[in-house]
């Protein structure tokens, strides 16, 4: 059973690690499910305990949750300004310095059209038709007139997680996952970078084709040319 006696407390590592992997896992709509005992027949499984703070540390625990009830008072313009206010407004203190890292907010547009993935962050976290025609257009033009676009919105952090770390290097970890999913079920060849995008995998930024956004290409269309120019060679990789 999981309340037997020698069950070990869990190390602030070990949390961190299980932390990441759940955030990771929701991020790609993965349900975490965690077992109360052992089944017959089945492997025994390793727990812990979670670490119970001591009777005679009540100050630490109190300064680590009082930022986060003060924040909001706080007036907008005075928190820039402020290096500590950002990261405590979002995750605990003793967090934020185990990390050394700032939470982080984006939404980014992931599409699949053919054989290709389309990758573009959303500067006021919107998707616009527009924006979809252009990818589809694009798409269709290196593939098939039939190409079908199918797409959707990863929005930083996510929703019903607060709890968890909202920091860069976990979005990328969870982006990762995502886009890897993506990949096997379209079968995709190559990951196109519409635009910058901040927070994706060093891997994925290296091998990416990239071309100008969207919203730029719609607001200048003399960029449609620079695009055409970066998508033109993918037309091979469809056609094989």
């Amino acid at each position: 059973m999981s309340d037997t006696l020698d069950t070990a407390t869990a190390s602030p590592d070990v949390i961190a690690v299980e932390m990441a992997r759940r955030q990771a896992l929701s991020a790609m709509g993965i349900n975490v499910y965690s077992s109360r005992f052992d089944f017959p027949g089945a492997a025994k499984a390793q727990r812990f305990a979670v670490p119970v703070p001591e009777v005679n540390e009540p100050a630490v625990v109190s300064r680590s949750v009082e930022p986060r009830i003060e924040t909001p008072s706080t007036p907008v313009p005075q928190m820039p300004q402020t290096t500590t206010s950002g990261p405590t407004s979002r995750v605990p203190v003793s967090q934020s310095r185990a990390s050394g890292s700032e939470s982080v907010s984006f939404s980014m547009l992931l599409a699949s059209a053919g054989p290709f993935l389309w990758l573009e962050e959303l500067g006021d976290g919107l998707i616009r038709q527009d924006q979809l025609g252009l990818i589809n257009a694009m798409a269709r033009a290196i593939s098939t007139p039939t190409t079908k676009l199918m797409q959707q919105q990863f929005d930083w952090p996510v929703a019903g997680n607060s709890a968890l770390s909202g920091d860069a290097e976990s979005a990328k970890q969870a982006l990762h996952g995502l886009i890897q999913r993506m990949a096997r079920e379209v079968d995709a060849k190559r990951v196109i970078l519409v635009g910058d995008c901040h927070y994706l995998p060093d891997r994925i930024v290296q091998s990416g084709v990239r071309i100008p956004s969207t919203m730029a290409m719609l607001s200048e269309p003399a960029l449609k040319r620079v695009a055409w120019e970066a998508l033109k060679p993918l037309k091979s990789l469809s056609l094989g």
